[in-house]
């Protein structure tokens, strides 16, 4: 006999009577021993445990509560008897770091609101054979069982996405990184490189022409208008810059901002730091930070877009950001045009679609090559060899951009699924003119608010007093 839920059947056996409720998860099991005339039951606990099993009571009975109920005579209580065990999850795999790699730039607000840019440690140095980094592997789930005897499956521990990239040496095991050279640890696109460091000791311009460096880039002076600054790792720019192009795959730091006069570019694989920006476009896959203001500017960070300082201002232009927006304060009284976005945007969605459509469509072609293989390998002719090292190159090729695009579904779902959390912050002042977008939902400022917390409930943008962290 089997039950479930709390419903009760009783065996009619002719040394006592027995209830037996299972839990309708299955994680629980009760019994009632059910009043015999005379107040007694002839019943061994061998003899209970066979009548649970019979009901499916198969897994982590107590026979010391059994033992207790039939020496106490316990009566028409229900007593738990066995709970299964729930399923334990694996740890995933951790990435340690020896070194400072992915440090937050965080500059200090001084006492009467300016930011303090002169130690930020930028630039981390480390000497060849140097331990970076250790990889922790991640731990095999454990299965758990219910009272009847099912399996409840866990699940194993995720790996870490670390792999090494330039001058960066891997331990035999592979859970150590080492550097091979002196240089400047980065990581970008899940790959560990060291990478050499540049100085520029005077202005990017006509002395020195447009740089494109394998390492990072330190400039101590300006960055003059229509130059280019290139780096595989970070620039740190002392001076201003001007109406020119800086493309970092790590982080970019403006310790005096700049003023892109409508064609100014900064692009950052990871964080962008920076005084103020003006008339420019900022593009970050992390953060953006800046003390003084965005004033219409172009912006997108793949995190947060963070105003902090005495002013804080974002004025003007278009502000995107995947979790946050922090400011003083947004638009002006003059009515500026100003769109600050949260959240997932249509581009995400439509990104999605096309990925999922690509991964489709790879299937449909993998399936074409093993299709072929296993004609081509039952074929003895002259130059079969060939065909077959085709196909496989084919296939090798097919799998690494369906790894490639599993990864990049796997970010932007996470983007999605994190778009109802966005949130815009101001602690001081939004003025009318600003579009305000998290997600699906936007709204169009009217009326001036102060200290403001805006947020997407159930397709709506709603307010609520500001949050400080």
């Amino acid at each position: 006999m089997d039950l479930n839920s709390n419903e009760k059947k009783k065996n009619n056996d002719p040394q006592g009577l027995i209830e037996v409720v299972i839990s309708e998860d299955e994680m629980s099991a009760s019994l009632i021993l059910v009043s015999p005339p005379g107040n007694k039951i002839n019943l061994s606990i061998d003899d209970i445990i066979t009548e649970l099993n019979n009901r499916k009571v198969v897994f982590g009975i107590d026979r010391e509560k059994i033992n207790e109920m039939l020496k106490g005579g316990i009566y028409n209580t229900p007593v738990e008897i066995a709970r299964g065990v729930e399923p334990i999850d694996g740890k995933d795999g951790e990435i340690v770091y020896h070194v400072e790699i992915n440090k937050e730039l965080k500059p200090k607000i001084t006492e009467d609101g300016r930011v303090d840019f002169h130690d930020l440690g930028f630039i981390t140095n480390v000497q060849k054979g140097q331990l970076l980094v250790e990889i922790i592997p991640p731990e095999e789930g454990i299965d758990g069982k219910t009272v009847t005897g099912k399996i409840l499956p866990a699940k194993d521990g995720r790996h870490v996405k670390l792999r090494p990239g330039k001058n960066v040496d891997l331990s035999e095991d592979g859970r150590y990184f080492y550097a091979a050279i002196d240089g400047h640890p980065v990581v970008a696109e899940e790959k560990l490189s060291v990478l050499p460091v540049k100085e520029i000791k005077g202005d990017v311009g006509p002395a020195t022409g447009d740089i494109n460096f394998v390492g990072s880039v330190v400039v101590y002076g300006n960055i003059k208008s229509g130059y280019k600054v290139e780096a595989e790792g970070d620039i740190e720019v002392e001076g201003y810059v001007e109406a020119a192009e800086l493309v970092a795959g790590g982080k970019v730091i403006l310790k005096r901002g700049i003023r892109g006069m409508g064609k100014g570019v900064v692009k950052a694989g990871g964080d962008i730091v920076a005084k103020f920006a003006e008339n420019c476009t900022l593009e970050a896959g992390k953060d953006i930070v800046v003390s003084e203001a965005i004033m219409y500017c172009q912006v997108s960070a793949g995190n947060k877009i963070e105003l902090k300082g005495k002013k804080g201002f974002l004025i003007g232009g278009v502000a995107r950001a995947g979790k946050e927006i922090r400011a003083n304060v947004i638009g002006s009284s003059m009515s500026a045009a100003t769109v600050v976005e949260v959240g997932v945007t249509p581009e995400h969605k439509k990104r999605l679609y096309e990925i999922n459509r690509e991964l489709e469509e790879l299937e449909n072609d993998w399936a074409k090559i093993k299709t072929a293989y296993n004609i081509v390998t039952r074929q003895s002719n002259y130059g079969i060899n060939d065909i077959i090292d085709r196909l496989k190159k084919s296939e090798g090729e097919l799998l690494e951009k369906k790894k490639a695009l599993e990864e990049e579904k796997e970010r932007l779902s996470l983007l999605v699924e994190k778009a109802t959390f966005a949130k815009i912050y101001v602690s001081d002042t939004v003025f009318p003119g600003v579009n305000v977008i998290i997600g699906n939902a936007s709204m169009k400022i009217k009326d001036k608010y102060e200290h403001v917390t805006f947020y997407n409930h159930e397709g709506q943008i709603r307010t609520r007093p500001y949050e400080r962290r």
